[in-house]
């Protein structure tokens, strides 16, 4: 079965790290930085997976926390040398766990340590485990190390599954501690209404990836990250304008001290904290002035926070 790959080389040995690494969250970050670790002598460090989270594929239903060209990137910021992937569908689904093995790990991959977390499975119909995994590496050449699992303070177990549902209440910080970082998303400018030039808050409509889990409709303080790569403080709305009769959820940015035609630009957004929730004004002079409260508070609330290399990091 033939692997696609990003900054392959001809390597004969290799530590492999497996996983779908939805979102790179610390216990993602555990599991590469040991595969960092343990890579081989004049061999290389690299992931296997998935574009897509096998148990979303089966369920028709698709909820990311990271498009797969960032988790490459995040993936890749780890130290990782090279990314092995192949797009899940039937003909991986049906694959057998002991031709997994064979096919990918032993013969594609060259692993010589194989690194995955304490509840990996695979093959078809979750057939393989670590168990059976450590009795292939005794028989076909290769050590597997379990990473064991992160917990939060409270005794959670850190997943994906976790940080998508954090994410959709809007509970930023508890999401950021888990990721490691601020949640992010990059989208493209697209026109809107123009309601927000017309309070005289003239805001970016952003476009983004239909799959990824959005943070919970609200007001938030957020950092933009312009085409040029400057940083700048932003308001970022998400919801569905109830004031205006919206019906169709948009996310539009108000980029403080900021003008300049940007349709059909990309920008990145950090999302910091939420300022409130999303409330049916009764007329749009009461909007105006919340969105005036909105910006000010949103001042005052920037100088708490630590940029790096044009970006806000957790302190």
């Amino acid at each position: 079965m033939e692997l696609n790959w990003i900054k392959r080389t001809d390597a004969s040995a290799r530590s492999v790290a497996l996983g779908t690494f939805d979102g790179v969250h610390l216990g993602h970050q555990k599991l590469l930085e040991t595969a960092v670790a343990l890579k081989p002598p004049g061999g290389t460090s690299a992931v296997f997976t998935f574009d897509l989270p096998p148990e979303q594929y089966f369920r028709g239903q698709f909820r990311l926390l990271s498009s797969f060209q960032d988790k490459v990137h995040l993936v890749q910021s780890m130290g990782i040398d090279e990314v092995a992937w192949l797009p899940f569908g039937p003909e991986i689904a049906a694959l057998e766990a002991e031709e997994f093995v064979r096919e990918i790990l032993v013969d594609e991959l060259r692993a010589k340590q194989v690194i995955c977390g304490f509840n990996y499975r695979f093959g078809r119909g979750r057939g393989g485990d670590v168990d059976f995994l450590k009795e292939q590496g005794r028989r076909l050449g290769f050590a597997v190390t379990v990473v064991e699992p992160v917990h939060s303070e409270g005794g959670e177990l850190v997943s994906s599954t976790l940080i998508r549902g954090l994410l959709a209440e809007g509970r930023l910080k508890e999401a950021a501690e888990f990721l490691g970082r601020f949640p992010a998303y990059r989208g493209t400018v697209v026109r809107g209404q123009g309601r927000g030039r017309q309070l005289g808050f003239p805001t970016a409509n952003l476009q983004i990836d239909p799959l990824l889990v959005l943070p919970g409709e609200g007001v938030y303080l957020t950092w933009c990250l312009l085409p040029g790569g400057q940083g700048v403080g932003a308001v970022t709305s998400i919801g569905r304008n109830p004031t205006f009769d919206g019906n169709v959820q948009t996310v539009e940015v108000y980029i403080l001290d900021f003008e300049a035609e940007l349709y059909g630009q990309v920008l990145e957004i950090q999302f910091l904290e939420r300022l409130r929730g999303i409330v049916r004004y009764p007329s749009a002079q009461a909007l105006q002035e919340q969105i005036r409260a909105d910006v000010l508070r949103s001042r005052q609330l920037l100088g708490h926070y630590r940029l790096q290399d044009a970006r806000v990091v957790l302190k």
